[in-house]
């Protein structure tokens, strides 16, 4: 396919020739020893849309693809796999112009000693692209004609000691390149180190990467380290340490479009240390830590200095099987250029939760409690809150004979906040939910139909209310051993209302779904027919309805799949056809 690309374009361009060493280079050098694995596809695509606003669109496509595995010497010494494919489209569009694309792509991996402590590993892949506008009114006249082409190299060189850490070095270059002389290169260079020890692991890793760009004359350099350490002296005890730094800098002689931002550059320390105390069979736990992050960065007139401290710490007590309390404490200290704040939060809480009671006529019964107190103090404010709420839930379940169930669940809460200092305001909710679903396994299938209704009211201060309906029934039924049918409905309506004053918004969607599936359609075998109808009503004029119906073909014998498909969307602005044909021939 590449030969024919070549004679059809009549210009062998020799960005092509690194793709033909690829595909060429493992066959010719293991074709003595018979240990080259070869397989591929080749394949034809048929898309054709249209739509009743009398935009059509056909496109051909031919692809093709070839793959080769195989080792150098022996298995264990290196292996090696290679990639190529090639995809040619052909598109017409409803305005005359006509769109010609074509895709060349290899790749290439080496793996040396890849089960040894020294594995060695090489990728490369490069892709070679024509794209071709043209007009039928002028037909000999190309316009938007652009051919590029890139390249990917990835180098990784790795060794493992015997007590299991891991030292890393890589390289990576990427290119993209035009015809026109546009050009866009990246490269980076990196390290990594993974140390574990019997109570610890240190994790560092580094890297250094350049980017530019010809056409805005654009150069970045981007470092970055990290630096992980985990000690875990006991069970009970962890800490995690984490440091990292960031440097990116660009310059640029043509800033990007609509800003004035020229050169610019961006550091960022950080370092952070967290400590976690989880004893087996201790009621108590706690956990603690503190960041330290200072950023600094400077564009074009202009200078960024932001320094901070953040210190937390909070503890979680389980006092008997029902009770449970916990609190915390945050507090930060922040210098944005030269503009200084501290603020601080406490807070502490307390949760009951019952058993599940067996109660009257076969309901579950449990409740709780819970409630809470907060300050929190900055430069400006000072802010105190209460928080308390009180809920309960039951359900029961029916069995309706062996193949049928009915399931109700009934909740009920009320939640008070008391805010004071240098603002004050109160707030209540209170919440109700329930639900009921039925199901049942009968005639060779399952149904299942579920209804849940859930009412939210504000009182106080900030008045509002929210109601939500949710209904929903699915049906899956064999029809024999090779066909199937299945459908479901859901129907949801929410109103919000956030102003006594006014009626408030409600919005109802419908949706459904109707699937047929047969698996051997007109008792042909392994050909297999799908029938997929989906509806989607709004009852908003911001809602849009839309009705999908897609109607597909699947053929596999040996080594050849066909796909073809129909699908008819109607939506409230336009309507299209697409219709899809699909063929691949594989090979091994």
């Amino acid at each position: 396919m590449i030969m024919t690309y070549l004679m059809h374009t009549g210009k062998p361009d020799i960005r092509v020739y690194p793709i033909m060493a690829i595909i060429f280079l493992m066959p010719v050098a293991a074709v003595a020893e018979d240990v080259v694995d070869l397989s591929g596809s080749v394949g034809y695509t048929y898309r054709s849309l249209s739509s009743s606003g009398g935009d059509d669109t056909v496109s051909n496509q031919l692809r093709g693809t070839l793959n080769a595995r195989s080792y150098i010497w022996q298995p264990w010494f290196a292996t090696v796999d290679a990639h190529a494919a090639m995809t040619q489209d052909n598109t017409d569009f409803g305005d005359n112009s006509t769109n010609e694309t074509t895709i060349v792509t290899g790749d290439l991996n080496l793996n040396v000693m890849p089960k040894s402590r020294t594995p060695f590993q090489l990728s490369y892949r490069t892709s070679d692209s024509r794209v071709d506008m043209t007009t039928a009114a002028s037909p000999l006249t190309t316009l938007g004609d652009k051919e590029y082409n890139t390249t990917r190299l990835g180098l990784k060189q790795s060794y493992y000691t015997e007590n299991g850490d891991r030292y890393q070095a890589r390289y990576d270059n990427s290119s993209w390149s035009t015809d026109s002389g546009d050009t866009y290169d990246d490269e980076l260079f990196g390290l990594e180190m993974n140390l574990q020890r019997p109570k610890q692991r240190l994790i560092a890793k580094t890297s250094f990467q350049t980017t530019e760009q010809s056409q805005s004359d654009r150069k970045s350099e981007n470092y970055i380290l990290n630096v992980d350490h985990f000690y875990y002296p006991t069970r009970a005890l962890r800490t995690d340490t984490m440091f990292s730094l960031y440097n990116y800098d660009v310059t640029s002689t043509q800033p990007p479009l609509g800003t004035n931002q020229g050169d610019y550059t961006t550091d960022l320390k950080q370092i952070s240390s967290f400590v976690f105390w989880r004893p087996e069979n201790r009621p108590m736990t706690v956990s603690g830590g503190v960041r330290v992050y200072d950023l600094t960065g400077t564009t074009t007139g202009n200078e960024t200095a932001l320094q901070s401290l953040n210190a937390t710490a909070g503890m979680l007590y389980q006092y008997t099987k029902y009770i449970r309390f916990n609190a915390n404490i945050d507090v930060s200290s922040t210098d944005n250029n030269d503009d200084q704040a501290v603020t601080s939060k406490e807070r502490g809480g307390v949760l009951y939760q019952s058993d599940i009671l067996d109660i009257f006529s076969g309901f579950t019964y449990q409740w709780y409690a819970s409630g809470s107190a907060q300050n929190q103090n900055t430069e400006d404010e000072s802010l105190q809150s209460l928080a308390a709420s009180l809920g309960h839930d039951a359900n029961k379940l029916w069995l309706l004979g062996e193949a049928s169930t009915l399931r109700l669940s009934l909740s009920q809460s009320i939640n008070e906040n008391q805010q004071t200092g240098d603002a004050d305001s109160s707030i209540q909710r209170l919440d109700h939910s329930a639900s009921l679903g039925w199901d049942q396994t009968k005639w060779g299938g399952t149904t299942l139909v579920q209804m849940t209704v859930r009412d939210g009211r504000d009182f106080g201060d900030s008045e509002a209310e929210e109601q939500f309906v949710n209904f929903q029934a699915v049906r899956n039924q064999p029809i024999n051993r090779s066909s199937s049918l299945s459908g479901n409905l859901t129907v949801q309506s929410v109103h919000r209302k956030f102003d006594s004053n006014s009626d408030g918004d409600t919005v109802t969607t419908t949706t459904g779904q109707l699937n047929y599936r047969h698996s051997r359609i007109f008792g042909v075998p392994q050909l297999h027919f799908l029938s997929d109808l989906r509806i989607s009503k709004a009852a908003t004029d911001a809602g849009d309805d839309r009705a999908e119906w897609e109607n597909r073909l699947d053929y596999n014998i040996g080594l050849l799949d066909i796909s073809l498909s129909w699908r008819r969307i109607d939506t409230e602005t336009d309507d299209f056809d697409l219709l899809y044909l699909q063929a691949t021939r594989h090979f091994d």
